[in-house]
């Protein structure tokens, strides 16, 4: 079986980071308490991170794009076969779909807002006297008291 580099570098750091801290803390513990297993259990995880990070390789990440129609590298009857992988669907897709109904009712939302705007919003109902003082930076208030001045 060759083993082929499928995380990146960021993800890589993350993976040495994260595990090297586990694994000191963790051993930390078991100094105090070498009596519990899942000390133990632990310290082989963050190993296991460490070790994940060092190689650039994931098994859980290698099984997933295998199976649920990833990266992986796939005859082309198995792409075809609706049964392919453990969960018979392809995950990015289903990733894709989640983000574009999300996608879709925030366009909807904003599609309603401004069609409620264009609705109220008639320049028919402006009198030539309402526009000129809109335009000139008059407020209502000075409009209605020109008018009451003019009488």
């Amino acid at each position: 079986m060759k083993v082929s580099q499928n995380i990146g570098i960021i993800n890589a750091l993350i993976r040495i980071t994260c595990g090297l801290t586990i694994l000191t803390w963790v051993t930390a513990k078991l100094v105090k308490r070498p009596w519990r297993d899942s000390y133990l259990l632990m310290a082989m995880l963050a190993a296991m991170k460490v070790g994940e990070g060092i190689l650039r390789y994931c098994p859980v990440t290698d099984l997933l794009d295998n199976n649920l129609g990833g990266k992986g590298k796939k005859s082309s009857d198995e792409k075809d076969s609706p049964s392919a992988g453990l969960g018979m669907f392809d995950l990015n897709n289903v990733l894709n779909q989640n983000s574009d109904k999300e996608d879709n009712k925030e366009s909807n939302k904003n599609r309603e807002k401004d069609s409620n705007k264009q609705q109220d919003f008639n320049p028919e109902d402006f009198t030539n006297a309402e526009v000129q003082a809109a335009l000139s930076g008059k407020t209502n208030q000075d409009q209605q008291q020109q008018d009451t001045s003019d009488l």
